[in-house]
C-alpha cells in the first residue's frame, strides 16, 4: 500500500511544527532545490548562476553546460576564406579557444564555457575583426565575419552584441542570465522564482512547494523535473529522477530540466561581500484559515494565529581570481542562511515561549584549468548541510504543548556534491568529453532529543466522547502528548554519475554533419533505518469505525488505531545505463535537422534482499530493447538571414524508475494498522508494549504486504510491465523584429502513453493488495486476473492512465535604449485526463512516484451517476490562462545607478474536485472540477536597487526586494474531502448499487453526521488545509501547524489557504 494514510496522519500529528525546510519523514519534499544540495543563492554577491530550463523536456539539453560558436568567414566579394584563425577569449577562461576555417570558410568552436567572449578573426593581408558575444547554456551562436583587405594590425572592428534567435536549433529553451538574476524581482534569494521566466513554466502554489507545487512545466507536476549542476544530475532519485532532453544524448523527462552552471573564476582578482535580512517586523501577517474546531471536530472555525517573531539573515562572500595566470582560475563562495524564530503561546495555564534556530550552509568552490588551448578541466565542490535546534508547538493556545522538552530537539543533515569535467579537442573536428559526479545526502534531520513515550494524537476532541472523559485526558482536536517520536538513524542516498561522449564534425558535399555518440551510467544507493520509537496512536473520541466490511465499530469512548510502523529499512543500489547516437545535420544554408536515438537499460532493486535464505531478484528490469527513444527535430531559416525561423520536434521519452516504488512495495516499508475499540480513557500510557491495553481489536490491515513468497520469488508484478512512456510534439515560429526585439509562438502537445503505478484491490481481510504494472494494460485487461475486473456492463474497472496537455505560447523579449529590458509571455493551455503524474494533484502536495493513491482501488474513477464509465476531466493543476511580465529599468545619474525590477504574474485558478472515501480509497462522486476553480492568482513583485562606485574597482549596492507588493490574498487551496473520517463501507453501499447509481448525500451529509459512521467534513469547500484524497481516518492539521515561516521561500512552501503574505527583504 502507499503512504496515503500515513502521510495524511503525519500531517495530523498535532502540536509539533517542523522547520521551514524540514521534511516530515517519510512524506518528503519533492523539490530537490529545498533538499540539501540544490538551493543556491542567485544574489550576485553570493553565487552567480545560469540556468537552462526546458519548456519541453523534448526541447532541452539536460546535461549541457556549454555552448557553441560557429559561422563562415568571407571576403569582400562573398567568397569563403580558408585558413582564417578564429580565437575566442573571455575573462572567465584561463586560456582562449582557437580554430581555423576550412576550405569552405566554415569554423566551429564546440564546448565553449558560458560567458562573454571576444571572437577575433585574423589572416595575413586582411584587417582583424572582433565581435562580442554572450555564450549561454546550450546556445548555438552563428557568427559570420567579412574580412576586408588591409594590414593585420589595422582598423580593428568591434561589433557589439544583439538580441537574436538561433536559426539552427529546434529546441525551445530559456536561458536566465546574470543580468536578469541581479535586476529582476525575486521571490527569494534562490533562483527558483526566476524559473518562471520561461513560458509554460510556473511556480505552482497549489499544495505548497512539494510535489504538486514547485516548478510545473507544461502540465507536469513539480516532482517531474531534473536538476543538473555543471552537466551532472543531482536530482533526488526517490522523488523526481529525470534525465531530460531532446537530442538522443539525453534521457526522458516528463517535466522540465533545470541546469545550473556554477560561476567560474577569472584572470583577475574579484571579491564580493553581502548581507540580506527579513523578518516579522517587515512582512505581512498570516492570513488565517478554516479548521475543524478544537473542541468539536464536527464544527468549522476560522483560526487566525498569533504572529511569530522571526528573523532571517543572509550573509554572503565570494572570491575569484587566478591561481596560475592564464592557466588555473579559482572561484569560492559561501552564502549561509540563519533563521531564528520565537513563538509565544498564551495557554490558559499561562504564557510560554519556544525557540527554533535553523542554519543552512551553502558553500561552493570551483577550479578551471586550461594547460593548453585544446584541453580544459574543471571541478566543483558543493557543501550544503543544514542544522536545526529546537522545535515549535502549534500556534493554537487551546491545544496543550507536548510534554517533552522541545528545546533539545533538532538535527543535522549532511549534504555535499562533487563534479568534474574534462574536454579535449585533438583536432578542429573532433571533441572528446568526460564528466563525473558524486552526491551524498543523509536525510536524518530531527533525530536529536526524541521523546521515548508512545506518540498519541487526538483526531477528535475528548469533548465528543459519549462517555465523560477524566480531566487529565480532556484535550481538544489536534492534541499530542509529545512531539513526534519518529526517528531516522540514517537515510543515506549516494549517487555516482559518469558521462562519456565524442563528437565529430564532417563536411559531406555542401552538407555539414556533427555526429555525436555517448554513454552514461548512473549508480544510486540508498541505506536507511527509520521507525516510531515507541509506537504511534490515533484517538477518535466519540467516533465509530467504518471501512470495508466493518461498520460502526466503537467503544464507550470511541475507537483508536495503532499505526504499527512505518518502519523503513534497507541497503540497496540500482543502475541506469544509456547509449545514444545523434546527428546535427546542416542540410544546406537554411535547414538543420537533429536526428537521434537513445537506448537505456535499468533495474529497480528489492529492499529485502533475501527471504528464507533465498536471494530475491530485481523486481523490475528493463533491457536495452525496452527503452528505445527516437528524437527528431528540424529548424528552417525561412529567408536565410537568421530573422525568421520555423521549427518542429518529435520525441519519445521514458521515465526512470523511482526508489519510492521500491521502498514502498519491495520490502523497506512495514506498516500495519490495528483498530481497537476505545474502552478506557487513559490513552496517554499507550506504547508498543501495550498497544491493545485500552480496548478490543476490531481488525488489522496489512498496508505493506511484501509481494515475495516463501521461495523468495517476487509476486504482485505484472509480467507484461513496460516502461513509463510519453510522447511529445511541438511546432514554433520565431522572428527577430530588430536587434533589440524578438518574439515567437509555439504549440505543444504532450501525451502520456503509459504510466506505472501500484494497482490495488481489497482481499478477504480488507487489506489492500497491489500489482505493480501499467494501468489499462497487462493484467488489468485480463478478465481472469483479480486486477482485470469489470463493471456489470463490461467496462474494465482500471482505466488507462491518461494525461494530455495542449499549450499555445506567445512570447516577446526586448530592450529599449539598453535601459528598459522586458520579457512577456501568454500561455493558453489545457490539461486533461485522469492521472496527474508523479505527484498526485488529487492529494495535497503528495509526491510518491508510482505509489500514490491513484489506482489504489478500482473504483477511484467512477462517479455516482451509475454510467459505469470511468471519468476524465481537467486535472488539478490546469490553469488555462497564464500571463507573465518581467521587466527592469536602469538609469544612471551623478549619484550612481538605480534599478527598478518588476515581475507581474496572472494565472487562472485551478479546478477542485470533491472526493469521498469508498471502502478505503477515494472516489469522485460528482466528477472532476465540480467545485469550480479557486481564485485567479495575481501577484506583483518589486526589486529596487541603487549602486554607486566607491573606488575605480569597487562599488556599493543597496537593495530592497518585495514579494507580493500589494499583499494580495487569493484563495489557493480549499478542503476537498467530503467526509471527515471513516469510509463508506460495502455494507452501506454494495457494489451493485455503487455501479447502478447512488446519492453520496445519503451516506455523508451535515444532517446525518454520525448515523452512518461516515462523518461529514465541516470545512469541506472552505479555504483551509486540504486533505489528501484517501487519507483514511486521520485528520489533517491546520495549515499553521503543518510548517513554519515562508519568508525565505519562492513559492509559499508552508501551503496556506490563501496567497502568501507580503515579504520584504533588504540587502547590501
Amino acid at each position: 500500500m502507499t503512504f496515503a494514510n500515513f502521510c495524511q496522519n503525519q500531517a495530523s500529528e498535532g502540536p509539533l511544527e517542523s522547520g521551514p525546510s524540514a521534511d516530515q519523514p517519510p512524506c518528503r519534499s519533492a523539490f530537490g532545490a529545498e533538499r540539501g544540495i540544490m538551493r543556491f543563492s542567485a544574489r550576485g554577491s553570493a553565487l552567480w548562476i545560469l540556468l537552462l530550463l526546458a519548456l519541453l523536456p523534448g526541447l532541452s539539453l539536460a546535461q549541457e553546460r556549454t555552448g557553441e560558436i560557429l559561422g563562415t568567414v568571407t571576403d569582400e566579394s562573398g567568397a569563403p576564406v580558408p585558413g582564417v584563425l578564429v580565437r575566442a577569449e573571455s575573462k572567465t577562461l584561463p586560456r582562449g579557444l582557437e580554430t581555423t576555417t576550412d576550405n569552405s570558410g566554415r569554423y566551429m568552436l564546440q564546448n565553449v564555457p558560458i560567458g562573454t567572449y571576444t571572437v577575433t578573426t585574423s589572416l595575413q593581408g586582411f584587417r582583424t575583426t572582433k565581435q562580442t558575444v554572450d555564450v549561454k547554456i546550450a546556445s548555438i551562436i552563428t557568427l559570420n565575419s567579412r574580412l576586408t583587405v588591409g594590414s593585420l594590425t589595422e582598423a580593428v572592428e568591434v561589433v557589439g552584441n544583439a538580441l537574436s534567435i538561433d536559426p539552427t536549433s529546434s529546441r525551445a529553451a530559456t536561458n536566465i542570465t546574470t543580468d536578469q538574476i541581479e535586476n529582476l524581482a525575486k521571490g527569494s534569494r534562490g533562483f527558483q522564482s526566476l524559473l518562471t521566466l520561461a513560458p509554460g513554466v510556473r511556480a505552482e502554489v497549489k499544495a505548497g512547494s512539494a510535489g504538486v507545487g514547485g516548478i510545473a512545466v507544461d502540465g507536469a507536476t513539480g516532482s517531474e523535473n531534473a536538476y543538473y549542476i555543471d552537466g551532472v544530475e543531482v536530482s533526488d532519485l526517490r522523488l523526481a529522477v529525470k534525465s531530460g532532453g531532446f537530442e538522443a544524448e539525453f534521457g526522458g523527462a516528463t517535466g522540465g530540466v533545470i541546469n545550473v552552471a556554477t560561476r567560474s573564476g577569472s584572470n583577475e582578482y574579484h571579491g564580493t561581500a553581502g548581507f540580506q535580512f527579513t523578518g516579522s517586523g517587515l512582512n505581512g501577517t498570516d492570513r488565517g484559515y478554516y479548521q475543524r474546531s478544537v473542541s468539536n471536530a464536527d464544527q468549522a472555525e476560522f483560526f487566525q494565529p498569533k504572529e511569530d517573531d522571526y528573523k532571517l539573515f543572509f550573509p554572503s562572500f565570494s572570491l575569484s581570481g587566478p591561481v596560475l595566470k592564464d592557466r588555473l582560475n579559482l572561484y569560492l563562495s559561501y552564502a549561509p542562511e540563519r533563521e531564528q524564530t520565537t513563538r509565544a503561546v498564551d495557554y490558559a495555564s499561562g504564557g510560554r515561549q519556544f525557540k527554533q534556530d535553523w542554519t543552512r550552509h551553502y558553500g561552493i568552490s570551483r577550479l578551471d584549468f586550461s594547460p593548453t588551448s585544446n584541453l580544459q578541466f574543471n571541478t566543483t565542490y558543493m557543501w550544503s548541510p543544514t542544522k536545526s535546534k529546537g522545535r515549535l508547538p502549534t500556534r493554537d493556545p487551546r491545544i496543550a504543548a507536548p510534554s517533552n522538552d522541545l528545546s533539545i530537539q533538532g538535527g543535522y543533515t549532511p549534504a555535499q556534491a562533487y563534479t568534474a569535467s574534462l574536454n579535449f579537442i585533438p583536432t578542429s573536428k573532433l571533441v572528446l568529453s568526460a564528466r563525473y559526479g558524486y552526491r551524498y545526502y543523509n536525510d536524518k534531520d530531527g533525530n536529536y532529543g526524541l521523546p521515548q513515550a508512545g506518540f498519541v494524537t487526538y483526531q477528535t476532541s475528548a469533548a465528543q466522547s459519549k462517555t465523560p472523559v477524566p480531566a487529565q485526558f480532556a484535550q481538544g482536536t489536534g492534541f499530542s502528548n509529545i512531539s513526534t517520536n519518529f526517528g531516522t538513524e540514517f537515510d543515506v542516498t549516494t549517487r555516482h554519475n559518469v558521462y562519456l561522449d565524442a563528437s565529430y564534425t564532417a563536411a559531406m558535399g555542401k552538407h555539414l554533419h556533427t555526429f555525436k555518440a555517448g554513454y552514461a551510467i548512473n549508480r544510486v544507493a540508498n541505506s536507511l533505518n527509520q521507525d516510531y520509537l515507541n509506537g504511534r496512536f490515533l484517538i477518535y473520541w466519540g467516533d465509530s469505525f467504518t471501512r470495508g466490511s466493518v461498520t460502526n465499530a466503537t467503544g464507550p469512548y470511541g475507537y483508536y488505531t495503532w499505526e504499527d510502523g512505518i518502519r523503513n529499512s534497507g541497503d540497496v543500489n540500482s543502475r541506469n545505463q544509456a547509449f545514444y547516437l545523434q546527428d546535427t545535420w546542416r542540410a544546406g544554408s537554411r535547414l538543420t535537422l537533429n536526428l537521434g536515438v537513445r537506448f537505456e537499460n535499468e533495474f529497480l532493486p528489492p529492499f529485502k534482499k533475501e527471504v528464507n535464505g533465498v536471494k530475491v531478484a530485481n523486481p523490475v528490469s528493463f533491457g536495452w530493447g525496452d527503452k528505445v527513444a527516437p528524437r527528431l527535430g528540424a529548424a528552417w531559416d525561412i529567408k536565410g538571414d537568421g530573422r525568421w525561423k520555423a521549427a518542429a520536434s518529435f520525441g519519445i521519452f521514458y521515465d526512470v524508475l523511482k526508489y519510492e516504488l521500491a521502498r514502498g512495495s519491495f520490502g523497506s516499508d512495514v506498516w500495519f494498522t490495528h483498530v481497537y475499540t476505545l474502552d478506557r480513557p487513559d490513552v496517554l500510557n499507550l506504547t508498543k508494549a501495550n498497544p491493545g491495553a485500552n480496548g478490543r481489536e476490531v481488525i488489522t490491515f496489512d498496508n505493506r504486504t511484501i509481494p515475495i513468497n516463501a521461495q523468495g520469488q517476487l509476486e504482485g508484478i505484472d509480467p507484461a510491465i513496460k516502461p513509463y512512456k510519453s510522447r511529445e510534439f511541438s511546432v514554433s515560429l520565431d522572428h527577430q523584429f530588430s536587434s533589440t526585439l524578438v518574439g515567437g509562438i509555439r504549440y505543444t502537445r504532450k501525451d502520456l502513453i503509459r504510466g506505472i503505478e501500484d494497482i490495488g484491490v481489497l482481499d478477504a481481510s480488507d487489506s489492500e493488495v497491489y500489482l505493480i504494472g501499467n494501468p489499462g494494460f497487462g493484467q488489468t485487461r485480463d478478465k481472469s486476473s483479480v486486477y482485470g475486473g469489470t463493471t456489470p456492463n463490461g467496462t474494465f474497472l482500471v482505466p488507462k492512465a491518461t494525461r494530455k496537455y495542449d499549450g499555445v505560447e506567445l512570447r516577446v523579449q526586448g530592450s529599449v535604449k539598453e535601459k528598459l529590458h522586458f520579457l512577456a509571455s501568454y500561455t493558453w493551455s489545457r490539461l486533461f485526463g485522469n492521472y496527474s503524474g508523479a505527484a498526485n494533484s488529487d492529494e495535497s502536495g503528495r509526491s510518491d512516484p508510482g505509489v500514490s493513491r491513484a489506482f489504489d482501488l478500482p473504483y477511484y474513477y467512477f462517479d455516482e451517476s451509475g454510467s459505469q464509465q470511468t471519468r476524465e476531466g481537467r486535472l488539478g493543476t490546469d490553469r488555462p490562462h497564464a500571463l507573465k511580465l518581467f521587466a527592469y529599468y536602469n538609469f544612471t545619474t551623478g549619484a550612481g545607478t538605480t534599478n527598478i525590477g518588476v515581475t507581474q504574474l496572472a494565472y487562472s485558478g485551478v479546478p477542485d474536485s470533491t472526493s469521498v472515501i469508498y471502502l478505503s480509497a477515494p472516489t469522485f462522486p460528482f466528477g472532476r472540477g465540480d467545485m469550480g476553480r479557486t481564485d485567479p492568482y495575481i501577484q506583483t513583485d518589486l526589486n529596487l536597487a541603487h549602486s554607486f562606485k566607491l573606488t575605480k574597482r569597487s562599488r556599493l549596492r543597496f537593495e530592497a526586494n518585495v514579494r507580493n507588493l500589494f499583499n494580495q490574498d487569493a484563495i489557493i487551496s480549499r478542503v476537498t474531502q467530503y467526509n471527515r473520517a471513516g469510509a463508506i463501507s460495502a455494507k452501506l453501499l454494495p457494489l451493485s448499487k455503487f455501479f447502478s447509481g447512488y446519492n453520496v448525500n445519503d451516506y455523508v451529509n451535515p444532517q446525518n453526521n454520525t448515523g452512518s459512521g461516515v462523518p461529514y467534513n465541516p470545512i469541506y469547500g472552505l479555504p483551509g488545509a486540504s486533505y489528501r484524497a484517501g487519507g483514511g481516518p486521520g485528520q489533517s492539521r491546520a495549515i499553521g501547524a503543518i510548517a513554519d515561516r515562508s519568508a525565505f521561500s519562492a513559492a509559499n512552501p508552508n501551503f496556506g489557504a490563501y496567497q502568501d503574505f507580503r515579504v520584504i527583504r533588504l540587502g547590501v
